[in-house]
């Protein structure tokens, strides 16, 4: 734990804890200076399994940063948020300095945040992250079925707990590094998703998808194929599930994200009518 003395008060900071979940929603709720990559729902089970840490004075919670230690050997700030009163400087100088000592300790050798929160971003470049990527944004408006495919090249069946390795080395083979997700990441898809679908050739997993519901917003966080297996209609065929299941769940507004710079797959994306948004979301990393 560490302090900051100011000619009026002090400003502690220390390990996030469970008991800290009430002014932690209090401060989301009632302050603009937040970023969350965490459905707020969830806020509670992360910080049991979150490295986070708070700055608090005698008045309650001024701060907070939470991170999530990804197999990339990164760290991704999934948390961020502070008080209206306060300076984002202050903020960072006390907040960072731990986070980066927590990040190294986990064996990390960077960190990483992707966002566009203007609050954020540039203090976070004055204290030497760098724009690795960029990010954009597609969606999908309306309630239109997506063109329908002919033939199938793969078998699709639901997802299950059993096919966690299978996707924990498909993603390690389909996705640069940094995109890399955990075996806790898939196993709290797997349980809560509301699209979760493998497709199959020669019984074996070579693609999936899954998708979340906000709503009437659905989100497709993630949709893979095996590198030998591109370019056979998979992926089509996995973003017509997609679609199809928000759709049948109520959905009527289905966005996603995907890097810039991928050309193949934002050509899949506005063949099955999802629109570039134009917002172009930076990706941002700390060598440690």
């Amino acid at each position: 734990m560490c302090s900051l003395a100011t000619n009026r008060e002090s400003t502690l900071v220390r390990p996030l804890r469970p008991g800290d979940i009430h002014q932690l929603n209090r401060l989301i709720s009632s302050d603009w200076r937040v970023q969350l990559r965490i459905v707020p729902s969830e806020l509670l089970t992360k910080i049991r399994s979150l490295p986070g840490f708070v700055a608090e004075d005698r008045v309650g919670l001024r701060g907070f940063i939470m991170f999530e230690p990804l197999p990339s050997q990164m760290g991704l700030l999934v948390a961020t948020g502070l008080r209206d009163t306060w300076r984002v400087e202050p903020y960072l100088d006390l907040l960072l300095p731990p986070v980066q000592q927590s990040a190294r300790a986990n064996g990390l050798g960077a960190l990483a945040y992707i966002g566009n929160a203007e609050w954020l971003v540039d203090h976070l470049k004055s204290r030497g992250f760098q724009v690795r990527e960029w990010i954009v944004a597609y969606e999908r408006a309306g309630s239109s079925l997506p063109p329908h495919l002919s033939p199938t090249p793969a078998l699709l069946r639901t997802a299950h707990f059993n096919d966690l390795p299978a996707l924990l080395n498909l993603d390690d083979l389909a996705f640069e590094h940094i995109w890399h997700k955990s075996a806790g990441n898939f196993s709290e898809a797997l349980a809560r998703a509301d699209s979760f679908t493998v497709a199959l050739i020669d019984n074996h997993i070579v693609a999936y998808q899954w998708s979340e519901l906000y709503g009437k917003h659905a989100h497709l966080t993630r949709l893979a194929v095996h590198p030998d297996y591109q370019g056979r209609g998979i992926g089509a065929q996995l973003l017509h599930r997609a679609i199809t299941d928000s759709l049948s769940l109520g959905a009527d507004w289905i966005t996603l994200n995907t890097q810039e710079n991928n050309r193949r797959s934002q050509a899949l994306y506005e063949r099955f009518g999802f629109v570039n948004t134009r917002q172009r979301i930076p990706v941002l990393w700390l060598d440690l």
